[in-house]
């Protein structure tokens, strides 16, 4: 009859020795603004470093972009924005390519406001910039979660 006691004490201590791992991978809170926070969410373990690499370069940009397009907000106009990397097959090669998504809501609403935005720029051939993440910011998260009370 001791070894379901011994089993569940190993399944304990295995616990306490990987969540040390698991503390790493938390969520990070950048205060863009009064009222205007966003959330940088943990990455996935399981994406490629490359695109990992891409996702953390596109960060700066982000942040830059929401605190040139963003205010103050009134406490009843609290924005705040999530953003996860991700990656997208695009096209029949299932090419890989780096992706954020971004949501946004507002204190005391009951939307939410998503937008998935590749960080591939078709343009340059490259990662995107600053123009690209402004304009995509703009036309799908702030405009639509604009604040209407005032």
């Amino acid at each position: 009859m001791q070894f379901p006691k011994i089993g569940a004490c190993l399944a304990v201590a295995s616990l306490l020795l990987i969540s040390p791992g698991l503390a790493q991978q938390k969520e990070r809170e950048v205060e863009i603004h009064k009222n205007v926070k966003l959330i940088e969410m943990s990455i996935p373990n399981d994406l490629p470093q490359d695109i990992v690499e891409q996702y953390r370069a596109f960060l700066p940009i982000l942040t830059e972009s929401l605190k040139e397009n963003t205010k103050d907000e009134s406490e009843k106009c609290a924005l705040t924005l999530r953003v996860t990397a991700g990656v997208r097959e695009i096209g029949s090669a299932k090419t890989k390519r780096p992706m954020a998504s971004i949501s946004a809501f507002r204190r005391n609403s009951k939307r939410e406001y998503l937008g998935s935005f590749i960080l591939y720029s078709y343009v340059n051939s490259g990662p995107v910039n600053k123009e690209e993440t402004t304009q995509f910011l703009l036309k799908q998260i702030l405009e639509p979660a604009a604040c209407t009370e005032q």
